[in-house]
C-alpha cells in the first residue's frame, strides 16, 4: 500500500490504467479480448484467494514480519531518496 501511494508509482499506475482504458474503448476487438481476460483473471483470483486462505492464516506471523522489514526498508529508501515523495511534475 505504501509503495502504491508513492506519487511516482501512483502516477505511473494512473497513466497505464488510462492508456489501457482508452485503448480498450477505442478498439472493439481489443475490448472483447480484454473483457474475456479480465473475467478470467477475476475468476482465477477468487479461486486462488479461497484456496490460499488456510495457508495465509498459517503464515500470518511470517508475513507480518516480512511486512515490517519491507516497511523499514522503504523508510530508509524514502529517507535517502526524497525525490520519491515529489509529485511527478516536479521530477
Amino acid at each position: 500500500t505504501r509503495v502504491a501511494n508513492l506519487p511516482l508509482v501512483s502516477s505511473a499506475y494512473d497513466m497505464v490504467a488510462s492508456a489501457y482504458s482508452c485503448t480498450k474503448e477505442s478498439h472493439p476487438c481489443v475490448r472483447s479480448v480484454c473483457d474475456a481476460a479480465e473475467k478470467g483473471v477475476k475468476t482465477l483470483t477468487a479461486a486462488a484467494v479461497s484456496g490460499a486462505q488456510p495457508l495465509l492464516t498459517r503464515l500470518e506471523p511470517q508475513i507480518s514480519t516480512a511486512n515490517e522489514l519491507a516497511c523499514k526498508g522503504l523508510d530508509k529508501l524514502e529517507e535517502k531518496l526524497p525525490i520519491l515523495q515529489q509529485p511527478p511534475q516536479k521530477v
